[in-house]
């Protein structure tokens, strides 16, 4: 069988199958008489015993390979079938030229360009504006409204004392000006001191006077007249011991001292104010005798001026502001109401739009340009080749340029296609000759990695 070219890797595997097969040299096969028409149980399926009754054979089959194609120099072309160098570049200039239907357009930069005329959508009303064709309007504002007016007839709040008073637009409000304020009333300076009794001010002068004797039992004790319990050392008796009563007019009311032992209360004493005898004030004209008590008079403090109700005091002057009554603002020249209170104006209607319909091309005004990149022609001295033939593969607007797709290049030949066909097994190893897979006994089977068969042909 011919042998094909290899890849690294198929060429790896058959290196060692060839080492495996080394191990076979010598080898010949006996195929099995007619009359052994059925192999022992000891081979697995497929295969049969060799002469020697020691392994076990079957015939090889005959497998391809295809391998990624390769190059032994330069690079595959893009589609895998070619290899290439790149074209040494001469310094001279090619041509250039754009593709049929295109031309160069010096708006554009010189770029080849095709124009089309742009389709145009019907008419309409223009940005921001409301309505459909014929019909286009826009809100605007209500304006300009009117000044603002405050009521300044006579009779504004009868029965008040701003009957007649009119009110004056100040900024945005009604100033009305009331009657001038009137004193408040008058009240004593604060002290703890003064005191207020029928509208009149004034302060408790200590007066020379005197107090009613104690009555007895009763002893003067400090300020007051005192009798202590007896009985007091006694909680029992103590108990029932009572204060002692003194004649009306005496003095205040008497007050008992208790104290509680054991869970019994005693008084301990008892006690009243002895009553105020006669009191003589000091001779002065503001000082006098009033219940027993010596007064002086204090000046009355006159009440802050005040106002009408609804009205403040603000400068001496009664003020009272109110909102003016607004003028209603109504729709500009050019413009009517609608139904909801909005202005609106008309508008004319926006001529429809253009565009273009395919993607691909941009929109210039009223026309669709389509633009593409020029085509190549090298001169035939711009690249040459060392060695292969030369060719031009890509596309671009420059052979230079950035952008550029386009590519001389030199044809060396047909890539290696890697196609790989020999003989396998896929149980076992080759013989020496290639044609058959041997295998051990499947019961006598050592844990070899392969086979060594000592029979011949």
């Amino acid at each position: 069988m011919e042998a094909t070219k290899k890849t690294s890797g198929s060429r790896a595997a058959l290196l060692v199958l060839a080492a495996l097969s080394m191990l076979l040299s010598g080898l010949f096969i006996a195929t099995a008489s007619q009359s052994d028409a059925t192999p022992p149980p000891a081979c697995p399926d497929g295969f049969n015993l060799t002469a020697d009754q020691k392994n076990c054979f079957q015939n090889a089959v005959v497998t391809k390979a295809d391998n990624p194609n390769t190059c032994a120099e330069g690079l595959l072309t893009p589609d895998g079938s070619k290899c290439y160098v790149a074209a040494r570049v001469i310094p001279q200039e090619g041509s250039t030229e754009c593709p049929a239907g295109y031309s160069t357009d010096d708006s554009l930069g010189g770029m080849c360009a095709r124009f089309e005329p742009a389709t145009q959508n019907p008419p309409g009303c223009p940005t921001g504006a409301s309505g459909s064709a014929g019909s286009c309007y826009i809100r605007i504002a209500k304006g300009p409204a009117g000044t603002a007016i405050c009521n300044t007839g006579p009779d504004r709040i009868p029965g008040t004392a701003d009957d007649t008073v009119g009110a004056v637009l100040a900024g945005t409000n009604c100033v009305i000006t009331g009657a001038a304020p009137t004193p408040g009333t008058g009240t004593c300076p604060v002290s703890t001191t003064v005191f207020l009794e029928a509208g009149v001010c004034f302060q408790v002068i200590t007066g020379v006077g005197s107090t009613v004797p104690c009555v007895a039992p009763y002893v003067a004790f400090g300020t007051v007249c005192k009798v202590s319990n007896p009985m007091a050392a006694n909680p029992a008796t103590a108990a029932t011991w009572t204060c002692p009563t003194v004649p009306a007019g005496s003095g205040g009311a008497i007050t008992p001292s208790t104290h509680s032992i054991g869970g019994i209360t005693k008084i301990e004493s008892c006690s009243y104010a002895p009553a105020a005898g006669a009191t003589t004030c000091t001779a002065a004209a503001d000082i006098g005798l009033v219940n027993g008590q010596c007064r002086q008079s204090v000046a009355v403090v006159p009440g802050a001026a005040v106002c009408a109700a609804g009205f403040g005091n603000i400068g001496g002057k009664c003020i009272r502001y109110e909102t003016p009554t607004p003028v209603a603002a109504s729709c500009p020249l050019g413009s009517i109401e609608d139904s909801i209170g909005d202005c609106r104006k008309p508008v004319a209607d926006a001529p429809g739009t253009y565009f273009c319909k395919n993607a691909a091309a941009a929109l210039n005004g009223k026309s669709c340009v389509y633009t593409t990149g020029f085509l190549i022609n090298p001169a035939e001295t711009l690249y040459k080749c060392e060695k292969g033939v030369r060719t031009v593969i890509g596309s671009g607007s420059s052979a230079f340029g950035a952008g550029s797709t386009v590519q001389v290049i030199c044809i060396l030949g047909n890539a290696d296609a890697n196609l790989v066909e020999g003989p396998s097994c896929l149980q076992g190893v080759l013989s020496t000759d290639n044609l058959y897979c041997i295998v051990p006994r499947i019961d006598t089977a050592p844990a070899a990695a392969a086979p060594v068969p000592s029979f011949t042909g």
